[in-house]
This record gives structure tokens, sequence and C-alpha cells, in this order.
């Protein structure tokens, strides 16, 4: 009996933060996927794309399980993407371990498809996103999708974990963008983290690794972390030069932004440009820089540490404070957010 394919890969306005990502809601996301094709701008808002298994390029996107009535969110889906019209065709797709449906571009829309208005990166985030025009409108839209599973540990056919390949050597990490567990006990999700590393590589082309379930083993306080191995990996693969750690403070600190790079700064491994380059930008967008001893990302087995003592890459835990962070009370302190966020990682590309 063949088995029923419950999966969908989605690589334009259906992914999470997008325009009509609403479409997806209920639906589990497994992992990021590359497929071998093109994807190309339609020069209508959205992406169309060709699989061809070989292609020397790719398409970027993510792979969800469509829970509940399948049949009928393929007919939902199907209205969305116009397979009537014959804008897209849904085909069925196996790659790797995985069985799923995809949108193709239809017999209407490879009329417009050329060289011309192929899009080299692959990925409709680096080209087309909300994020790159509207930041906070992004940030609530992929939040709001992120909210049911917060709390949620993940699925058997996912890790959790949700991988962006970048452009610069420059890695955006989310540890804590999920719920995870400490020493038995839950800690809550630092909220617009996981957003924030989406953003960050839509707006610089920086890479990104978030938690988008919740984590069994707390990655910043365990070295035998998933996320650590996959970190590991990701470090190796793709000669990644400095890590940026994000995480949300709710104690009630009076600055903005806190680095942690050890007691003597030995997380940057000599590299204390990347120090001054952080007060730079906290300046220049009138934020408060907190002190090193605050949160020095060292008692416990964190991140930056396991970077710079384990991998010889230097890296910065930062902590957000929780009002910038609030963009539901204040959006002007979330674009600050952004702005510094953005300007300090292109001051430290190589």
């Amino acid at each position: 009996m063949t088995r029923k394919i419950n999966k969908l890969f989605v690589y334009g306005t259906l992914l999470q933060g997008e325009l009509r990502s609403q479409h997806l809601d209920g639906c589990n996301l497994v992992e990021a996927l590359e497929l071998p094709g093109k994807l190309y701008d339609t020069q209508k808002g959205y992406p169309a794309a060709l699989f061809d298994e070989d292609s020397r390029e790719t398409v970027a996107g993510e792979l969800y399980e469509i829970c509940g009535d399948v049949d009928e969110r393929l007919r939902e889906l199907d209205k969305v993407e116009g397979t009537k019209l014959v804008l897209y065709t849904r085909k069925s797709l196996r790659y790797k371990e995985h069985d799923f449906y995809l949108y193709e571009a239809g017999e209407v829309l490879k009329k417009s498809l050329h060289s011309g208005n192929g899009i080299k990166s692959g990925s409709w985030r680096r080209y087309g996103s909300v994020a790159l025009k509207n930041p906070l409108q992004f940030a609530l839209i992929f939040e709001n999708s992120q909210l049911p599973r917060y709390r949620k540990f993940p699925p058997q056919d996912s890790s959790g974990l949700v991988f962006l390949r970048g452009e610069i050597p420059i890695l955006i990490t989310a540890s804590h963008a999920t719920a995870h567990l400490r020493m038995n006990k839950i800690k809550y999700e630092e909220h617009y983290t996981g957003a924030l590393s989406v953003i960050l590589h839509v707006l610089t082309g920086s890479y990104a690794l978030y938690t988008h379930w919740a984590s069994e083993i707390d990655p910043n306080y365990y070295d035998n972390a998933p996320f650590k191995e996959k970190l590991s990996d990701i470090v190796q693969e793709f000669g990644i030069r400095f890590v940026l750690d994000l995480h949300g403070t709710i104690a009630k600190t009076n600055e903005d932004i806190y680095p942690g790079i050890g007691n003597e700064r030995e997380f940057l491994l000599g590299n204390d440009f990347y120090l001054a380059k952080l007060e730079e930008s906290v300046e220049s967008e009138g934020l408060i820089l907190g002190g090193l001893h605050v949160f020095p990302a060292l008692r416990q087995m964190t991140i930056a540490k396991f970077l710079a003592r384990n991998l010889g890459i230097p890296a910065m835990q930062l902590e957000i404070n929780k009002r910038l962070r609030g963009l539901e009370n204040d959006p002007s302190q979330f674009e600050k957010l952004v702005k510094f966020l953005s300007h300090y990682v292109l001051c430290v590309r190589a």
C-alpha cells in the first residue's frame, strides 16, 4: 500500500514570517532544506521555481508536516497557488529520506521565466523577504507562528533546529529562541531572538542557526547538546570566523546590550576588534552598553565558551534587554535594535 504524502516543501511567501505563511498555521516545521533547482523572480511579488535533480543550483526553503486533514489543507493551498489557473503545478518529490509535495512553476509562469530574472542565491528570503522592507512586520508574523512550538519538543523526524546558509563567514545563533530543559526544569523562551537571527540573515547575508522547537538539553548550559553538534559542523564546513549568540535578558537591568565574552575578553581570542565595533554600533543607535561583568557567559558551558575553547572561534553572547524586544509595546525600540545589530554584523564581516 502506498504511503500517503503528508509533507510540503515551500520556498517563497509561505515561508515562516512571510506574507502568506498563515496558510501553514497548525503545520509542523520539520527542517530547512535546499533542493536542486532554479529560483526565479516572477515580478509579481512572489517567486517560482523549476526543480531538477541535476542542477548545480539550489532552492532554499522549509519542509512542513501537514497536520489534520491533509487533503483539505492541500485543496486550500492549491487555490492559494493557483493550480487551476496553471500558475503552479503541485508535484511530489523524494529527497533524502523525505517524500513531499511542492509547487513548481506551471505553464503560465514558465513563459516569463528566463535567465534575466533568475535569483542567483536561490533564496527568496535574501531576495524578496518582508524583512527587507519591514523587519517589524516580519518579526510579528514569524513569532506568531513560532508561539505554538515554544514549549513543545520536536516530532520524531525533526531535530528542532533550523539552519540558514549565508554568504559572509559570520554565524548568528539563537539557542534559546524556544524553551529548554536545564537541570530537569523548563526555562522559558527568549522572545524574538529566533526572528532576529533570521532578520540578520536576510539583511546581512550572515548564516543563522536557531531553535524552532523546545530543546530537551539546554544548548547554552550543556556541551552534549545537539545544537552544539550542529554548530560544530557548520563552523567546520563553512569556515565561520565569528559567532554571535543572541539572548534576551528579563532581569531588571538599566543598560540595553550586554556582551558576554568572558571576564578578560578571552572568548574573543585576542580579537578586541569585535568589542570595539560593538561599542561603536551601540553608540550609533543611541543605545547603552552594559559592563562585561554582568553576563560574562562564563559560569556555565555556554556557546561562546564552547566555540572559543573547543573550536578556536571568537564568539560573543549578546544579552538584549527585554524592552528592546517588546515590539508590541514600543516598535521604535525594536527598530533601533535591528539597525544596531545589522550595522554591527556588517562592520565585523571579514
